[in-house]
């Protein structure tokens, strides 16, 4: 099929996202008996492809200062043929770094696609490479890097650094290894690299073992085993296209074939442009529409194959008896399979009972009160610098908010030393409290050593209480327990903007920097409302979960 309506049954080659994506998505775009909804991108969403976009440039940017020399071919991206030609012209020179080249769309495999980086190896042939914005390094050892200036697999050196696998990455990477494959340019080992967002300031390609067993997968002999990026990429590249060819050939009519997936609710359907004809028309009280990204694919088939399907049907199953049967065999790769159930147990008799998060029935915290209490929160921008501390200082009863703030990036550590001074100084027995880790995380990050200075002080990120852990001891939810649920479902807590969050946020920063007053103004409020939000939370908890 070349295009929507058409009656061809050919299914169009898959570019590098299609193995990653939901195999009923899959189905829903290549058959015409599926009414095409309308989509717009959220702007949050469009503020992550922008800000990718960019990070991609500043890399290319990088690399073309350096004395690598690399040739970009971007030019060619609006002439398929003409950009396939220099990519394949650029290959045959040993060109030793190719940026935003194209392949030759593989036929046989169905493959099409134009990977970020094409990296030469000594011994001819390259290396596939993609760039990412996000992190793909972690604590530990073993991954390997190279830099801009000597980009070689064979330059790589291992680093105490730990490479997080993201699946979705090593599978882009054996896309383009495959291509390589087919066009006769792979190196002689199949590894790919992918350039993120780390470490600051930096641009490192991290290596990836394309035939290293790798990730934890389903076996029907052996319960689970290690696969590759290749097996699995191979594994559901196919069965996607399985799924494709049989979508084709649905045109309405009676003997229309069966498709292969149907719907099923998760968590990628919060943000696919399918979801309005497909998981949002499964039965309402379907478990997997309910409860979306609660439990996986593999989990949802699992229980449905065993006559669990609806939110009554796992109230009322008896768990241990489940995961006694076929259902933990179907599960074996799924760590933490039991607490998982329990979890999706739980929430679906919130959802049951029309509820979205309640009090442990056990719960008990004590959070004593104090003279004065301070609830931080801070906002950073999509580099990850912190622009924004808002403090709010309650003392009596009554609550006064203070914003510590700078639109330019480069002020993070000044106003980051505003902020504590102003702690230490002005309420110096005040106890701090923040909602998740990441103030405190920030705030250590960005004093560095100058974080001594407030050992012992109300402004030590060591003594500051964080209210998640707290929160999570006590409530049970079915949509997570962030600042927004929480606040909202048990607090009573509203926050004045009409659309609250933090990816907005930052799309309202990229106003504010262009002279837009009113972005800043909002910014400002929003913040102010997150911390009376903690607030509320804290006031909750203290009436609701006392020992």
């Amino acid at each position: 099929m070349t295009s929507r309506g058409s009656a061809s049954p050919r299914v169009p080659p898959f570019g590098g996202y299609e193995a990653k994506t939901c195999a009923r998505a899959i189905h829903n775009k290549h058959d015409q008996t599926v009414p095409e909804p309308a989509y717009q991108v959220p702007d949050d969403l469009q503020l992550l492809f922008d800000e990718g976009n960019r990070h991609e440039g500043r890399v290319f940017e990088a690399w073309g200062a350096l004395p690598v020399s690399p040739v970009n071919l971007l030019r060619f991206n609006d002439d398929k043929a003409a950009h396939i030609e220099a990519t394949l012209a650029a290959m045959r020179a040993a060109t030793p770094v190719i940026l935003g080249g194209r392949l030759p769309d593989d036929e046989v495999g169905g493959r099409t696609g134009k990977p970020d980086v094409l990296v030469a190896a000594p011994t001819g042939g390259y290396h596939p490479g993609d760039v990412k914005n996000h992190k793909v390094l972690k604590a530990g050892a073993g991954a390997r890097v190279s830099t801009l200036a000597n980009p070689s697999r064979d330059s790589a050196t291992l680093i105490e650094r730990a490479v997080r696998h993201h699946e979705g990455d090593a599978l882009q990477l054996a896309h383009y290894w495959r291509m390589l494959q087919a066009c006769g340019f792979e190196a002689s080992t199949a590894e790919g690299a992918i350039i993120g967002s780390d470490p600051e300031g930096q641009f490192f390609l991290t290596w990836y073992e394309l035939n290293a067993p790798t990730y934890a997968t389903f076996s029907r002999s052996n319960g689970k085993t290690l696969r590759s990026p290749l097996d699995r990429y191979d594994h559901e590249h196919a069965f996607r296209r399985k799924v494709a060819a049989v979508a084709v050939r649905r045109t309405g009519s009676p003997d229309d074939p069966e498709p292969l997936v149907q719907p099923l609710g998760q968590k990628d359907c919060e943000q696919c442009a399918w979801a309005p004809v497909c998981v949002e028309e499964l039965p309402a009280g379907d478990l997997s529409r309910e409860l979306r990204g609660t439990l996986s694919v593999r989990e949802y088939l699992a229980l449905r194959a065993q006559g669990v399907s609806t939110v009554e049907d796992l109230v009322g199953a008896d768990l241990e008896a489940l995961l006694a049967s076929e259902y933990a065999d179907d599960t074996t790769n799924v760590h933490g399979r039991a607490a998982r159930l329990l979890k999706a147990h739980v929430s679906a008799q919130l959802a049951r009972d029309g509820d979205v998060l309640r009090v442990r029935p056990d719960a008990g915290t004590d959070l004593p009160l104090h003279d004065v209490e301070i609830d931080l929160d801070m906002e950073c921008d999509l580099d990850g610098k912190v622009y924004l501390w808002g403090a709010l200082v309650t003392t009596g009863g009554v609550s006064e908010f203070r914003a510590f703030a700078d639109k330019n990036p480069g002020a993070e550590f000044d106003i980051a030393r505003e902020c504590s001074d102003w702690i230490t100084t002005t309420y110096p027995h005040a106890v701090v409290y923040h909602y998740s880790h990441v103030e405190k995380t920030q705030m250590r990050r960005i004093l560095g050593r100058d974080v001594t200075h407030y050992a012992g002080t109300a402004a030590d990120p060591d003594r500051w209480v964080d209210l998640l852990p707290i929160a999570r001891s006590c409530l049970e939810s079915r949509s997570g327990l962030g600042l927004k649920v929480v606040a909202t479902e048990a607090a009573g807590f509203k926050w004045r903007d009409e659309d609250p969050g933090g990816r907005n946020s930052q799309l309202w920063l990229e106003q504010a920097r262009a002279g837009d007053d009113a972005a800043w103004n909002r910014i400002v409020a929003y913040n102010e409302d997150d911390v009376r939000a903690t607030l509320a939370i804290r006031r909750f908890l203290r009436e609701n979960c006392a020992p």
